[in-house]
């Protein structure tokens, strides 16, 4: 699945970056890298490691499928359970009541305003006193009304404050899943461990190690001879048919050429 193999290859690369960066501090590899002359540097190491990055993580393959295993087993919701986001959740928290909460404090304070304003608007002209009286009355008793909206309103907003505060409490599948303890936090550590130590630092002190058995011991095909060795010497310079021959030799006599 598409989705699946994006979610492994976001895992294996922080668990890679994580474990490369363990594998370069631990002591084993800085003591190779002490005692090896002319050692890689540990950002070539770490270019290397990343360039064999799908060879190492196949080293903790099977690690990493009993971590899905567990992780989608603790993912998967028990039998008559409703997701909380799912649509039957969703519709049971909205609907009519919502909307009725909301508009009939504010249409019920509307209707007050206007009918107390225009009953008693009324009474001061003395005009239709018997009108005015009613009004008045409505008035009141959309009022009422309202405060006992605004109250209903007030205790359901805070039972269910109360009971998102008891939901948010209890420990949900996914954080059971996650805690220190739990089988998949383990599956996930034994993962790590096994791509750590099966595969990262193997491979750097391989590297480590074969720097070392590729280091330059001199020229190669031309070994240099030691400087007690009878090689060393120019034996030419010593024989007797190097000498030159004198001034008054015949030698010299017969080479001058007459002026």
């Amino acid at each position: 699945m598409p989705g699946t193999d994006s979610l492994r290859r976001t895992e294996e690369t922080t668990a890679f970056e994580q474990a490369l960066g363990q594998a370069l501090a631990a002591p084993e590899i800085k003591e190779a890298l002490r005692r090896t002359p002319d050692a890689p540097r540990p950002e070539h190491l770490r270019l290397q490691a990343h360039r064999e990055r799908t060879a190492l993580c196949a080293t903790a393959a099977a690690e990493y499928e009993t971590y899905a295993r567990l992780r989608a087993e603790a993912d998967t919701p028990a039998p008559g359970t409703t997701p909380t986001d799912s649509p039957t959740a969703t519709a049971s928290g909205g609907g009519l009541l919502p909307a009725l909460a909301v508009l009939v404090p504010s249409l019920g304070a509307i209707a007050a305003v206007l009918f107390l304003a225009i009953g008693f608007g009324m009474r001061l002209v003395s005009a239709h006193r018997q009108f005015a009286d009613e009004l008045v009355y409505a008035g009141w008793l959309a009022a009422g009304i309202a405060a006992a909206a605004t109250a209903a309103d007030l205790a359901w907003l805070l039972a269910t404050a109360a009971r998102n505060r008891s939901t948010a409490d209890s420990p949900s599948p996914a954080t059971d899943a996650t805690a220190p303890g739990s089988e998949v936090a383990q599956a996930r550590a034994a993962w790590h461990l096994a791509l750590l130590e099966r595969g990262i630092v193997p491979f750097l002190l391989t590297r480590v190690q074969e720097r070392e058995t590729e280091r330059p011991t001199g020229r190669p095909g031309y070994p240099a001879p030691e400087y007690g060795s009878p090689e060393y010497g120019r034996p030419e310079y010593g024989r007797h048919e190097y000498a030159s021959p004198g001034y008054d030799s015949p030698e010299y006599s017969t080479t001058r050429s007459p002026r």
